[in-house]
């Protein structure tokens, strides 16, 4: 299995995973003689994360696996509208989509938003959503190369 198709099918759900190590479990022990069902197979990975049981286990949250691609108050450089930008993070919070990120950046000089060549329009700070790699989304998730940012 390539190492992208292995990392998507690896880290789309934590308890899928779990229960992907519970059913490796108890292949595991059935091959050394041990016949261990599933329902303990899960108590066992659940004791092994150091839950109680598989329901606390289940229950308890995730940790963030991603992390937020700037930090407030860190300056970044980069391009909006293809125009040179700099600036500091002000804002940043996660969306409800993972690798996604609001950020609100306070740029300096302002930016021109405009991309028309008959007038202008300049902005001090804009905040826009943001994959993992600092780059803009549009609302259909690619890439617009209307923001691109990365540490100063």
């Amino acid at each position: 299995m390539s190492s992208q198709k292995q990392s998507e099918t690896m880290h789309i759900d934590p308890q899928n995973d779990y229960k992907a190590q519970a059913r490796r479990l108890r292949t595991a022990l059935s091959d050394d003689g041990h016949a261990v069902g599933h329902s303990r197979s899960l108590e066992l990975v659940a004791r092994l994360h150091g839950a109680r049981d598989w329901n606390t286990l289940a229950a308890a949250p995730q940790p963030n696996t991603t992390s937020a691609p700037f930090a407030i108050g860190e300056r970044v450089t980069g391009t909006f509208n293809d125009s040179p930008a700099q600036g500091r993070v002000i804002g940043l919070s996660e969306t409800i989509k993972p690798d996604l990120w609001r950020v609100t950046v306070a740029f300096d000089p302002p930016v021109d938003v405009v991309t028309s060549k008959l007038f202008s329009s300049e902005r001090r700070r804009i905040q826009m959503i943001i994959g993992a790699e600092g780059r803009s989304r549009r609302l259909t998730g690619t890439e617009t190369g209307v923001m691109a940012l990365r540490r100063a």
